[in-house]
């Protein structure tokens, strides 16, 4: 590395390294802050796309235990109305045509759209949760 170099790196480094006081952001590829340790450009398919799967599991965990709680009256009111379409609804009418047909194998159609389903009712309940514990903490701080 020549000296046009060094002085390059040392204008353009950045002076908050966030491996230095993380742990995990230097070793885990998705953990957030790994693709830009290390004078990274930030700009690697692979890691960005590994950060992205990290932060769909995280809001995937908070979905399935309850923890994703807003304040926000249009975020609730859209989260009722976006899980009663997409999870309750096609749930009823489902279990609606079975017991009305008494044709059990309608039942292989539901596989399908049962990740939607799961996803749909998660959201309603995690709404519920929000508006009766007023008390619960945010994940919007």
């Amino acid at each position: 590395m020549n000296g046009l170099e060094k002085r390059f790196r040392a204008k353009h480094s950045c002076p908050i390294e966030i491996a230095d006081y993380d742990d995990n952001a230097k070793y885990l590829i998705g953990w957030p802050g790994y693709r830009t340790s290390n004078n990274k450009s930030g700009l690697g398919y692979m890691e960005t796309q590994a950060e992205l799967a990290h932060m769909q599991g995280v809001m995937i965990r908070w979905l399935l235990t309850g923890k994703l709680i807003t304040r926000n009256p249009v975020f609730l009111f859209i989260m009722i109305v976006w899980g009663t379409l997409v999870g309750i609804l096609p749930l009823i009418m489902l279990l609606g045509e079975v017991f009305l047909s008494k044709n059990v194998s309608i039942l292989f159609y539901i596989f399908p759209v049962l990740p939607y389903m799961v996803v749909g009712v998660g959201v309603v309940i995690n709404a519920v949760v929000s508006i009766l514990n007023p008390s619960a903490q945010s994940i919007t701080g």
